[in-house]
């Protein structure tokens, strides 16, 4: 960060964190529903910052996207006078923390049991407290049904580039009302009940919703919504863009 001077790491203790400019999930500061699980991890998305720093980032909306996208560029554009033998020492010990993060790698446990799971589904999931070398057994119980949608073959639900267009408007629409409330659960549910009650879905979802609604549901939701909130009042009075088109939105770019 310009003006930041706390040290990334001290001895060889690494207080540096790489932090994400687009969140990982959703909910996070800057989260963009349309990067993919990879591209929210590539080199792009990511920007070292000290403790301090990145939580300032999270919470303060101030820092965009785009600022701290351009804060990353600037430092890097002004580059080091020299990559000395410390400062490679450094960079190693910070790569190495960002690995053993990622890593859940044991070098010696003992075994402690095993572990047993059932389910009637189709799916399973099973938590370990602690270290285990045991046993694990998975029984599926019942009929297997065919994995797929939940959604009828003709409705937003069953195709993914509509749902996930749907999601963007509707975490812009969260994040344009910051501020005036910052409780996202609450602006998910109201937003939710909103749209139910518009198209009459009662006790469905708005991915329940035909195909053939897309365009009004969009509509809806630019229209009615986004240009509603008070940053979507200002994009109104600059001039500017409230959002991506679906065809942007698909071919990822922000023009």
């Amino acid at each position: 960060m310009p003006a930041c001077q706390v040290p990334l790491v001290v001895g060889d203790t690494v207080l540096a964190e790489v932090c994400h400019i687009r969140a990982r999930r959703k909910g996070g500061a800057r989260y963009d529903p349309s990067l993919t699980a990879k591209e929210k991890d590539e080199y792009a998305n990511l920007i070292l910052l000290c403790p301090t720093c990145h939580t300032i980032a999270d919470k303060d909306l101030r820092y965009s996207t785009a600022l701290l996208q351009d804060i990353k560029d600037m430092h890097e554009r002004a580059g080091l006078p020299e990559i000395n033998t410390e400062i490679a020492r450094q960079a190693s010990l910070i790569y190495e923390a960002k690995c053993a993060r990622k890593s859940s790698k044991i070098t010696q446990s003992a075994v402690q049991g095993s572990a047993q799971a059932s389910t009637r589904g189709p799916g399973v999931s099973v938590a370990i407290g602690g270290h285990n070398q045991g046993d694990i057994k998975i029984n599926l119980n019942g009929s297997q049904k065919k994995l797929g949608s939940s959604y009828p073959a003709n409705s937003i639900g069953a195709d993914a580039n509509l749902t996930n267009y749907i999601d963007y408007l509707c975490d812009l629409y969260v994040k344009y009302m910051a501020p005036v409330s910052k409780d996202t659960g609450q602006l998910w549910g109201k937003l939710g009940r909103q749209i139910k009650n518009r198209f009459r879905l009662r006790k469905r979802t708005r991915n329940h919703l035909a195909a053939e609604h897309f365009d009004a549901l969009v509509k809806f939701l630019v229209s009615e919504k986004l240009a509603t909130t008070p940053v979507g009042k200002a994009h109104l009075r600059n001039g500017t863009k409230l959002c991506r088109s679906f065809e942007e939105f698909r071919s990822g770019s922000f023009e």
